[in-house]
């Protein structure tokens, strides 16, 4: 009996064994899984840090983010929640923004209206031009329009060329723009070739400089104008005579990204403010744009916006933030066939024509003296989507090595993700 009970003990050991040793295999296959779905990324990260940290700039402040669109695992991240100056990825913020306000069909109308009653040959009074900050009105689009004049007969203008612009502020520039750089003079009347060396302290002088262009433009058509140019309001004594309408937003918008118009991002916030408050004045317009951030990311995540440009040197914000507003833009306004889509194509448009080829990626660029950013949404080589930003600020070397530096990081992550 005490051999057939060792011989069951013997058994139940060796039973035992078995289990142990299918229990450290099944184990051994679950970790080794787990590990292989997630050491690619680790690793990724890791090679990625190397190449942020031996590579920056001297004496650069560096900011990275890299998250998967789709399920949204951040995939670098390195001093993603400090502050930095975002130069023009701003107009990330103000178009976006605008696609919401205004949505991206959301035309610009500019009228001009003539005494009621004939107008042929003499118009008996004044003509009034009213408008709400077409960024891309141009001379050769007057001279278009205008010719109904010579079409309905007028050959004389007794009054003068009356231009309304209150449906914007008298504030030309933006909150801490440089005075010596290329700043925008902001219009609720201006045309795309204005100069930008108005007096930002002369409050009429763009208004005056498109109704001179009109003026020029009837009198090239043999139209006398008794009167000269004046600022005014428009009154019920006059008439709708034309409407010249502008291309649809989502074009305009692809101007301001693409080719990084700071004139059309301005003018476009400022309808911004316009539309939801009824007047276009710059503390309307940051309000606007300012609270539909509050509301994405909190009342108290870290940002400043003052502009729509990114001209102001007051503006800050972090690479997590840039990144997470691509990655919200791209689920909620038609992925790539969206408001993504009006970013520059890499090695295609814009300020990316010269950058990154090869890769699928719609990318927004921001530069000012010390400062070189890159935000955007890629393909990597696998297929799977990734938005990121890169933010570089207070460096010394040339602009074009912090690209060239951007340009590696963003290979890395293309390449081995």
């Amino acid at each position: 009996m005490f051999r057939a009970y060792i011989r069951s003990l013997s058994k139940e050991s060796r039973r035992l064994k078995y289990s142990q040793n299918n229990f450290f295999y099944l184990s051994l296959v679950f970790f080794t899984s787990i590990i292989f779905i997630i050491y690619p990324s680790v690793i990724l990260a890791q090679d990625v840090y190397s190449i942020i940290t031996s590579k920056a700039p001297q004496g650069g402040f560096v900011g990275v983010y890299f998250v998967d669109v789709d399920n949204g695992n951040t995939l670098v991240r390195y001093n993603e929640h400090s502050l930095f100056v975002p130069a023009s990825l701003t107009k990330i913020f103000s178009t976006l923004v605008a696609w919401e306000v205004l949505g991206p069909d959301f035309r610009y109308t500019t009228t001009v209206y003539v005494p009621r009653g004939n107008i042929s040959p003499t118009v008996r009074g004044n003509i009034v031009i009213k408008g709400n900050g077409d960024p891309s009105m141009s001379v050769d689009t007057l001279k278009a329009n205008l010719k109904k004049f010579v079409i309905e007969g007028v050959r004389e203008i007794e009054g003068n060329i009356v231009i309304d612009n209150s449906f914007f502020s008298n504030e030309r520039w933006g909150i801490g723009w440089e005075w010596d750089y290329k700043n925008p003079s902001v219009d609720a009347l201006i045309l795309k070739e204005n100069p930008n060396n108005f007096n930002p302290y002369d409050t009429t002088a763009v208004a005056l400089n498109f109704g001179f262009h009109i003026k020029q433009i009837l009198s090239s058509y043999g139209i006398n104008v008794k009167g000269t140019v004046k600022i005014g309001k428009l009154t019920s004594d006059y008439r709708e005579f034309i409407v010249i309408k502008s291309a649809p937003l989502k074009n305009l918008i692809s101007v301001a990204n693409k080719y990084s118009s700071n004139s059309y991002a301005e003018q476009i916030l400022r309808t911004v403010g316009l539309r939801v408050y009824g007047f276009g004045s710059i503390y309307n317009s940051l309000k606007v744009m300012n609270d539909f951030y509050k509301k994405l990311f909190g009342e108290y995540y870290p940002f400043k916006l003052n502009d729509g440009s990114g001209l102001s040197t007051y503006n800050l914000a972090t690479p997590y933030m840039i990144t997470q507003v691509l990655v919200y833009a791209y689920k909620t306004h038609g992925g790539f066939n969206g408001f993504i889509s009006t970013l520059a194509s890499s090695g295609k448009e814009g300020t990316m024509e010269k950058r990154l080829g090869d890769i699928t990626l719609y990318a927004k660029t921001g530069t000012l003296q010390k400062v070189s950013n890159i935000a955007g949404v890629m393909v990597t080589k696998t297929g799977r989507k990734v938005a990121f930003t890169i933010m570089v600020n207070n460096f010394i070397i040339p602009t074009y090595m912090a690209m060239q530096y951007q340009d590696e990081i963003i290979r890395y992550v293309w390449n081995n993700y």
